[in-house]
């Protein structure tokens, strides 16, 4: 399957080190396979930076061809298991942030849209946020959300997988 990674600049070799903490599956290499959003995010990612210009980096990857210990994680849509995941890794109030411990996590996006969805849902359910029943209440608010699918890379063990396009 090929995937693509938007970025101000072409990627040679990823850096762990360089991936932002509390996204959507934790700190990451970020990629989808959809090639139209790549391009978005590497418009977004320009003007974020303040530098460079678009790039798209394509790159391969064979989920059948990982070793059977690669901890993988994947949800095939906007349930409430994915509302829960997403929320704890974008939570700042935790430090170190969150550690789910996967390698590779696949999933819908969490749009913009979503932020301030979850921060009424806080502000609404209070220190009940977290319970199964009321983060279905979320999901099925959210249900629209995840156009698009993206792949996070979170280990080196994860970035072996990977191969430049």
């Amino acid at each position: 399957m090929r995937l693509y990674h938007g970025s101000y600049c072409k990627i040679t070799k990823v850096d762990l080190r360089q991936c932002r903490l509390y996204k959507d599956f934790g700190a990451g290499f970020y990629l989808t396979p959809d090639f139209g959003r790549a391009v978005t995010m590497a418009n977004r990612s320009v003007i974020l930076n303040d530098q460079g210009t678009p790039e798209v980096n394509p790159f391969l990857f064979y989920k059948s061809k990982c070793p059977p210990d690669l901890r993988i994680r994947e949800f095939k849509c906007s349930n409430w298991e994915w509302v829960e995941f997403v929320m704890k890794n974008r939570d700042k109030s935790f430090s170190p942030p969150y550690d789910h411990g996967y390698d590779i996590v696949i999933g819908p996006v969490a749009d913009s849209n979503v932020d301030a969805e979850i921060a009424a849902y806080k502000n609404e359910y209070g220190t009940r946020y977290l319970a199964p029943d009321n983060l279905r209440v979320l999901a099925q608010r959210l249900k629209y959300t995840g156009k698009y699918l993206q792949y996070c890379f979170c280990t080196e063990r994860a970035l072996e997988q990977l191969i430049k396009d």
